[in-house]
């Protein structure tokens, strides 16, 4: 997998709003023979500069130094000269330099003189805190805190007036949650829920000891908050994603993904980065500014899959998390991977928006009510989503699972979707919790019934299409690297599922589970995540035409002479048109 991959590719409009807005933005001055003179493009020679020169966006990425590498890469001449090295031989831009963490504070003039020496060698400079082992800890995940406990609190506090007065942007690693239950958190808590209290908490400390007491000593400090990769699991820690996002001035998303055959790290789909970042795209809007990854639980291959999904969920910056472990020999494969890759996965991000897919209904602080995870499931079966928080009522075709009952008004609305001719895609799990709901009407009968694996009914004046919990499953990679295989009525099923989706959006009818759909406009990037080479279909671009050209791939990836047919080697990526 360190293998360079070798890419075809085409200038496209992508991204053409964002490009034009930057354009129209351009003021300044430039210099000439006859000196400095202020300037202001006008709007047609911007609009000249950008059809002439396509779409501008790249990525930049970022790397972390935590406060253990500030100690021991950064605090002497040689160290920083080469941390430097690494980020030009990486392609790194902007650099973290963090703070706090694990109970370590990095010393203030270690701090200091590193933050000039990248500032003054180009690169963006910004700091960063991780609130963990921070004082008392939580009763839960031990290396979380207690944050009803004033000592905390102070310490909570003191950590960002710390980093405000050395630093202009901070970001938060994402250990800032709680899922403490200890006597103080019992006391505090009364009758609340442990959900109720959590949200009212932490809202309470980002407001007061982290906004407040950062913006008390620099006024004008911006706050990151960064989101971790568990989206399914927020609400029961205190992560309040629409409140959080209103009062931070950006946020960012963990788009770890892991082998997805691991036990330790949860059998994580490479589907859920691309998942997230969306989602959380659609909660805080222009606020979101990029993703974060790591090597921890991947080898080259699936490092690398963390980069291609990062990049094609639209992260303008990317976190490369941290110098101390990718410079190390232990993750040095890793990070050669990266470097061999980068300037293709600059390719891919001129090539990655205007998303399509069906609507993925998931409410903030939803519960996955026995579903946890299975938007990642559903997209790993070639099911392209796009995910929301909001009803999707004005949608052709959505998917709701059992996260849509945390919306109160969901069955009124469910009706009202009905009714104007929408097609539901419904999760077992969901079909079963409204089974014979009176509210639902002419026909509420819609559980699955037994070794049923697809169902359809017509409601209202629309369709209902409920599918076996089987179906998602079969994505699953299990500890010995093995899937569940196709056997004929789940064959069938996920068939007659697919075709349904193409009514609305392409899929591939033929492509096995875990090869992935990533429909953008006119185009299309499918990705293969199995350990087998594929070659599939592409159905339901709504009567456009059937034959593909190539303007992306990885090594090996093509299209079929008759240009109908893809083919892509395990963990390839291709986008055609």
């Amino acid at each position: 997998m360190g293998q360079k991959r070798s890419i075809s590719q085409k200038r496209t409009g992508a991204n053409w709003k964002t490009d034009l807005a930057i354009l129209l933005k351009i003021t300044g001055s430039v210099k000439s023979n006859r000196g400095a003179k202020p300037f202001l493009l006008s709007v047609s020679a911007c609009l000249l500069i950008f059809l002439t020169a396509g779409s501008a966006r790249a990525v930049q990425w970022e790397t972390l130094f935590t406060a253990q590498d500030v100690r021991d890469h950064l605090s002497t001449p040689a160290g920083r000269e080469q941390a430097l090295s690494f980020c030009r031989r990486m392609g790194i831009s902007k650099v973290y330099i963090e703070v706090f963490r694990d109970g370590y504070q990095a010393n203030e003039e270690t701090l200091k003189t590193s933050r000039d020496f990248f500032r003054q060698a180009g690169l963006q400079v910004s700091g960063c805190v991780t609130t963990t082992q921070l004082g008392k800890p939580s009763t839960g995940w031990k290396i979380a805190a207690c944050y009803t406990n004033r000592q905390n609190q102070q310490h909570l506090a003191e950590i960002f007036r710390y980093a405000a007065s050395l630093f202009d942007e901070i970001m938060i690693d994402d250990f800032f949650f709680t899922d403490c239950q200890c006597s103080e958190c019992v006391a505090a808590k009364g009758p609340m829920s442990w959900k109720q209290y959590r949200d009212k908490l932490m809202v309470e400390m980002s407001q007061k000891n982290v906004l407040g007491a950062a913006r008390a000593v620099n006024p004008k400090v911006k706050i990151i908050l960064k989101f971790p990769q568990w989206y399914d699991d927020f609400q029961n820690r205190g992560y309040v994603v629409d409140k959080e996002s209103a009062i931070y001035d950006r946020i960012w998303v963990g788009t770890e993904l892991r082998d997805p055959s691991s036990d330790k790290w949860g059998h994580t789909q490479q589907y859920r980065g691309f998942f997230l970042y969306r989602w959380l795209a659609d909660v805080a809007g222009a606020k979101e500014g990029g993703g974060w990854f790591d090597p921890y639980g991947t080898d080259p291959t699936f490092y690398l899959d963390q980069a291609y999904v990062t990049v094609l969920a639209g992260a303008p910056e990317v976190m490369l998390f941290h110098y101390g472990d990718l410079a190390s020999d232990k993750y040095h494969a890793e990070a050669e991977a990266f470097a061999d890759d980068r300037s293709q996965l600059d390719t891919l991000a001129k090539l990655a928006g205007h998303w399509d897919g069906i609507p993925a209904y998931k409410p903030v602080n939803s519960d996955p009510g026995g579903e946890p995870y299975i938007f990642d499931q559903i997209g790993m079966l070639g099911i392209p989503l796009l995910p929301t928080a909001h009803f999707p009522a004005g949608a052709r075709a959505a998917l709701f699972t059992a996260h849509s009952l945390h919306d109160v008004n969901f069955v009124p609305e469910l009706n009202e979707f009905l009714r104007n001719g929408g097609t539901a895609f419904m999760s077992e799990a969901l079909a079963h919790r409204l089974n014979a709901d009176p509210r639902l009407t002419p026909d509420n009968r819609i559980a699955l019934g037994k070794d049923e694996l697809l169902k359809s009914i017509s409601e209202g004046g629309g369709q209902v299409i409920v599918f076996s919990d089987q179906l998602p499953r079969l994505a699953y990679v299990t500890a010995e690297n093995q899937v569940t295989q196709l056997n004929p009525a789940t064959r069938a099923a996920l068939a007659k599922l697919r075709a349904a989706v193409a009514e609305f959006v392409p899929t591939s009818p033929d492509a096995p589970p875990r090869v992935v759909v990533f429909p953008m406009h006119d185009r299309v990037a499918i990705a293969n995540f199995t350990e087998l080479p594929v070659t599939c279909h592409l159905t339901g671009f709504g009567g456009m035409g059937t034959r593909y050209t190539k303007v992306f791939g990885t090594s090996d990836t093509r299209v079929a002479g008759d240009g109908t047919a893809l083919y892509l080697p395990a963990h390839g990526v291709m986008v055609v048109q």
